[in-house]
């Protein structure tokens, strides 16, 4: 399939053991009630959602993107959507004529509004390398409608290297679509704003680079639950002039051991904290230096007592040894999500309830 119209981002070759900052998932997701069932959508058109491969020739940028899923939704000014992309995997194809090497892989789902304006960008990547030569994207986020009519989401994908050379590819594998789910108005999603910089994430700290407040429950929601979904990459120092908050790198970079958790505090009106703060799994990796960038997915399941009118969310990142890290801002490298279930569900079309996935754990 030849490239197709995705948004740009600035074009940084991939160094060999320094993969470009890939793209990153914006806006954590943070929310979806208990089941959620489905309501129809009108007017939504997506292409059949194939299975099979699409196999990406390893170029030297990240970008263009080839265009591998695109669908349509008909909104009104308020709506929301929940987005995600099912089960997907990233796998080396072939090292052609070149040696083995480190690969740059992104997925990326942009969506636009009936003007054509880009309201939506959403990523995950992370490198293929020699020792890790496959991994699991998994985007989610949400979709708010500023106007009345047709939005469009296509998703799109790359490899590259500097290293790339004739006949090296990666494979694409598994249900290539986008799946919308309507969701209550309450729902809202955040990322870390680019004004804010990128974070230096150094050994031994705990950080809290993307917080933020929800509402417990919107008006009308039966259940009062929550569930919360936090999406976001990271990037080991070990490349010179790579990034602006990086110290002088280790001469011998190794990579970097992490972990992370979400921690949520239900709030009362006046800003005090309801009951024990609910936290996700604790999730512990390390990140080679040849990965470089590691995708950090998150997702629990938020009780909501009556007196809670807020959600205090959390990211919580520490570096527990090895080279610093950086936490991406701006353009779409992390983001939070608060799902809220719709107002009426006795309007709800029949069918089977659908939750929010939980991120596929990548490599």
């Amino acid at each position: 399939m030849p490239p197709q119209s995705l948004p740009r981002r600035p074009r940084r070759p991939f160094r060999r053991a320094v993969l470009v900052p890939c793209l990153l998932g914006l806006f954590g997701v943070l929310a979806l009630l208990g089941p959620l069932a489905v309501l129809p959508v009108a007017g939504a058109r997506a292409a059949a959602a194939p299975h099979g491969e699409v196999t990406l020739p390893v170029q030297r940028y990240s970008t263009p993107l080839t265009a591998v899923a695109s669908a349509s939704w008909r909104l009104s000014a308020g709506d929301r959507l929940a987005l995600h992309t099912p089960a997907l995997r990233f796998a080396v194809g072939s090292w052609g004529a070149g040696r083995p090497t480190n690969i740059g892989t992104t997925l990326l789902l942009a969506c636009t509004d009936p003007e054509g304006r880009r309201v939506l960008t959403a990523h995950d990547g992370a490198n293929l390398t020699p020792r890790e030569p496959d991994r699991l994207p998994a985007i989610r986020a949400l979709l708010v409608a500023r106007g009345k009519g047709e939005y469009r989401c296509t998703l799109g994908a790359s490899a590259y290297s500097t290293a790339h050379a004739k006949g090296m590819t990666v494979r694409l594998t598994g249900r290539r679509t986008v799946i919308g789910t309507r969701v209550g108005r309450a729902s809202a999603t955040w990322t870390r704003p680019a004004a804010r910089g990128d974070l230096l994430l150094r050994p031994g700290r705990t950080a809290e680079p993307m917080n933020g407040l929800a509402a417990a429950a919107g008006p009308g929601a039966g259940r009062r639950a929550a569930t919360v979904a936090v999406d976001a990459e990271i990037t080991t120092c070990n490349a010179d002039g790579a990034y602006r908050v990086c110290r002088p790198r280790d001469p011998r970079p190794d990579g970097s051991a992490v972990t992370s958790w979400v921690e949520v505090r239900r709030l009362d009106a006046a800003g005090g904290v309801v009951g024990a703060p609910v936290t996700s799994r604790v999730e512990r990796r390390r990140v080679s230096a040849a990965q470089h960038h590691a995708m950090l997915h998150h997702t629990l399941r938020v009780p909501v007592p009556a007196r809670a009118e807020r959600l205090d969310v959390r990211l919580k990142v520490r570096v527990d040894a090895g080279d610093d890290m950086v936490f991406h801002a701006g353009y779409g490298y992390a983001r939070t999500v608060v799902l809220q279930p719709p107002a009426a569900p006795s309007r709800l079309a029949p069918g089977s309830p659908r939750r929010v996935p939980a991120a596929a754990s990548g490599r």
